[in-house]
């Protein structure tokens, strides 16, 4: 599928040809990431293996969220986000338990690993909390969210720089594997092979990314559950693909680095980056989200917090996790955002609006 993906997106096809053939050239590299990733994993432990596949996979993100910073686009940045975060912590975590529990009666991941993980979402979700009371959401050039926005994101990038340090290097012996696997590649093919197929994807998703506004179009959905849903879903396939096909050979501990941890690393470090970028850019990037999003946000790590309180899974955490996703998605359908002017808007004579 990829020759007419390439066709499609370079020579005016429909947006909804453009969409399908781009969705579809995705699924085989899925499995093709997954095997790369395992290799990596082979090379390291599970948790390494999932902490580079979400790099790789987030690397690309915050390349598409510092251009639509630059290009002001602020909002959309914003939803782009949270809309990961909750597709991977409750939709992708979701079906690794589900599709992992069906083949397993129950299966075990390190709980150190996943403890730190959520201890790290809570504390961002504060970071997120934080700005609320300083401003409403539609005050976007109130001096104090922005500051408190930027000490709030230096903070959250020096507690997962720690993260790393406490995986990579003090702690590295809680997470190593059980059971040896032998690798059948060198680690720099793996490697090379991994940063191949994810410039691919990243390719690929860009042309499946621009056709969406054409294919949303004549179905009148709005942006907001464009840029919170179907973007966040459609953007990380592949990862999404890549944690569910190792969750069912029981690899549990690299599917939780893939879900878990790229929520996390997006949380802690993409965000806060977008922040200090917009900082520097003279762009008012704030971590003052809308109200509805951060309380859907902070449920949702008390809810996983609960599932993986206890380190053993089975399908019923896993239903459970895709349905809370679905409930929120059914709210982020009738979500309505008031257009707001940032000071460059004004300066302009334009605004934003979802």
């Amino acid at each position: 599928f990829i020759p007419f993906a390439w066709a499609s997106a370079h020579y005016g096809w429909s947006p909804a040809a453009i969409f399908w053939l781009n969705f579809l050239a995705m699924v085989p590299l899925a499995a093709i990431l997954g095997d790369f990733t395992e290799e990596v994993a082979a090379h390291t432990n599970q948790v390494v293996g999932g902490l580079i596949n979400a790099t790789f996979g987030n690397a690309v993100e915050v390349v598409v969220a510092i251009q639509a910073l630059l290009a002001n686009e602020i909002r959309v940045v914003q939803a782009s986000m949270i809309g990961s975060i909750f597709s991977n912590l409750l939709l992708v975590l979701g079906c690794c338990f589900f599709f992992g529990g069906l083949k397993y009666k129950e299966q075990s991941f390190n709980s150190t690993a996943a403890t730190a993980n959520m201890s790290l979402l809570a504390l961002s979700s504060i970071a997120l909390v934080l700005p609320t009371p300083f401003a409403n959401y539609y005050e976007v050039q109130d001096e104090d969210v922005l500051a408190i926005s930027r000490v709030a994101a230096c903070f959250l990038i020096f507690m997962y720089l720690q993260l790393l340090v406490f995986q990579l290097r003090t702690h590295a012996d809680l997470f190593e594997d059980e059971e040896d696997e032998e690798p059948d590649m060198p680690l720099w093919v793996a490697l090379g092979g991994l940063v191949f197929v994810t410039l691919v994807i990243a390719k690929l998703s860009d042309y499946l990314v621009a056709s969406i506004d054409g294919f949303c179009e004549h179905s009148g959905v709005s942006r907001t559950f464009v840029g919170l849903i179907i973007l966040p879903i459609v953007g990380n396939a592949v990862e999404h693909m890549t944690a569910v096909s190792v969750a069912m050979k029981n690899k549990m501990d690299l599917a939780m680095g893939v879900a878990v941890g790229s929520c996390t690393q997006i949380s802690l470090f993409v965000i806060p980056v977008t922040v200090i970028v917009g900082w520097a850019c003279g762009k008012n990037m704030t971590l003052n989200f809308p109200h509805f999003e951060i309380t859907l946000f902070v449920l949702s790590v008390v809810i996983v917090s609960i599932c993986i309180s206890n380190p053993r899974s089975n399908w019923l955490e896993g239903s459970l996790l895709i349905t809370t996703y679905l409930m929120i998605a059914v709210g982020f359908w009738f979500e309505k955002l008031v257009s707001y002017q940032t000071s460059d808007d004004a300066a302009e004579g334009g605004g934003t609006e979802l």
